[in-house]
Order: C-alpha cells, then structure tokens, then sequence
C-alpha cells in the first residue's frame, strides 16, 4: 500500500511540482524568518520578540506564496487565514513535543530530535494545506470550470 502510493506520488508530476513548490516556498520562509531575526537582533532588540517576529515574518511569506502558487488558491478569504493559522499553531504544537520527546530517548546528538520533529511537522503542514486550508478553493474552482463547460 505505501509502496504503491510512493509510486504514484513520483509518478504524478503535478503532486511532485506542488511538492517541489512547498519546499521552495518553506525555504523562503525560513530564509525570512532568519533574516528578520538577526536584523532585530542587530538593531538590539532582545532575542525573544526578535525570534517571534522573524517567526510570524516567515509564516506570512509562505502562507501568501503557497496560497498563489504552490495551491493556486484563487479565492481569498478569511476562512484560508484563519484554518492556515490554526493548521501552523497544531504544527508548532507537535513539532515541539515531538523534538521533546525525542531527545528524553536520545540526548544526542539534538540534530536528530529536530530531523525527525521537522519531518514529521512539514508533511502535517503539506497535507493540511493541501486538504484542509487550500481544499475549499480548488473545489469551487474546479466546480466553475465544470460548469463553464457545461
């Protein structure tokens, strides 16, 4: 069963195109986050609200970017912030207590506790997004080229 879904996944250029996208976009995030960090940071603002803001900066960018481009959600609204938000504060949420309870089994070195914790957190957003936050938008688009058709 998991074979043959890794097989379709790599075999649907659409899905590894919108997988691709997802992975740029988190790296432009991650990118944002770092650069508003040591910016503050730079400017002596303390590390806490320097680390948040670089944090909600990053959350931002890739909630803007994978709604145009990695889901080309074409419908704007509230709902899409307001589940993209819920959806990231679950993610955060399991991200720390997975990095928590990994390192309680394995103290060292850190870098896996964060691997396995990154993972586990990117696929949740991958697949939130895809079917929870963006779904709504793609269905209704696809109902509008129907009926164009029609």
């Amino acid at each position: 069963m998991l074979l043959s879904r890794l097989l379709h996944i790599i075999n649907d250029a659409a899905l590894r195109n919108q997988i691709l996208r997802f992975i740029i976009t988190g790296f432009l995030g991650l990118f944002t986050d770092i650069l508003t960090y040591r910016t503050l940071v730079n400017f002596n603002v303390h590390v806490t609200p320097a680390k948040a803001l670089g944090c909600v900066a990053g959350t931002i960018v890739v909630f803007f970017i994978n709604r145009a481009w990695t889901f080309s959600a074409q419908k704007k609204s509230f709902t899409q912030f307001f589940k993209f938000s819920a959806l990231y504060a679950t993610s955060i949420s399991v991200n720390t207590f997975i990095n928590t309870s990994v390192l309680s089994v394995v103290a060292h070195p850190w870098v896996v506790a964060f691997f396995v914790a990154t993972c586990v957190s990117t696929v949740m957003n991958f697949l939130g997004l895809k079917f929870f936050v963006f779904a709504a938008s793609r269905t209704a688009e696809m109902e509008d080229s129907v009926a164009e058709l029609a």
